[in-house]
């Protein structure tokens, strides 16, 4: 009885590949997202995040720190886009500098976006009040302020100098506005009919023309 040969080209079952790391932060990012979205910080647990992402608990700390580290990506990925809304265009900055009543219509999208992203920015919050008594939290809470200040600020300070505008940005101004953003969202989430959309942004319009002097 002869040997039988094997077809190379056959398969015994799928060709297995190994997901980009890319890939597997970005599923890890999105499932401790809507983790902590739906949890809170202290409830959220890396176990049945990793299993939501379809990865074990290693992929996790190969991928991130721990809990706290996961958090970061997390908040800097959902707040990037409310803060970067201050002023979030060349045009837009020239237009407040041309236009004043620009700057309404400017705090009327960053109220937007603050009212639809108040669910995260109140998670924030919660680690803030944490990290008052938790100094490896206080760490990354402190961290994490100080990046997405000196962030905000590299790129005021840019588009200001893109379009030759003589305008002192300093870290002051940035501290202003990543504060009054994310205060009114913690606010909103809290007691919406004790903050509403208006006066949100009549704040946002103070704080805004104030940093422009």
């Amino acid at each position: 009885m002869g040997m039988q040969q094997t077809d190379p080209d056959r398969r015994t079952g799928p060709v297995q590949t190994r997901p980009k790391r890319s890939d597997v932060r970005a599923r890890i990012i999105a499932a401790a997202r809507e983790s902590f979205l739906r949890n809170g910080y202290q409830r959220t647990n890396l176990g049945e995040v990793a299993a939501q992402a379809g990865f074990s608990k290693g992929a996790v700390y190969s991928n991130f720190g721990g809990k706290s580290d996961l958090f970061t990506e997390v908040i800097n990925e959902q707040t990037s886009a409310v803060t970067g809304s201050v002023l979030a265009s060349s045009r837009r900055l020239a237009s407040v500098i041309a236009d004043p009543t620009a700057v309404a219509r400017i705090a009327d999208d960053l109220t937007e976006q603050i009212i639809g992203g108040e669910s995260t920015l109140a998670m924030l919050a919660e680690v803030r009040v944490l990290a008052s008594t938790d100094p490896e939290l206080s760490e990354v809470y402190g961290r994490l302020r100080s990046t997405q200040r000196q962030h905000l600020l590299d790129d005021l300070r840019r588009r200001a100098a893109d379009l030759g505008l003589e305008i002192d940005f300093d870290e002051a101004r940035a501290n202003l506005l990543l504060t009054l953003v994310q205060s009114l969202a913690t606010e909103y989430a809290a007691a919406p009919d004790a903050m509403p959309p208006s006066l949100i942004a009549d704040t946002l319009q103070i704080a805004i023309r104030g940093v422009l002097r």
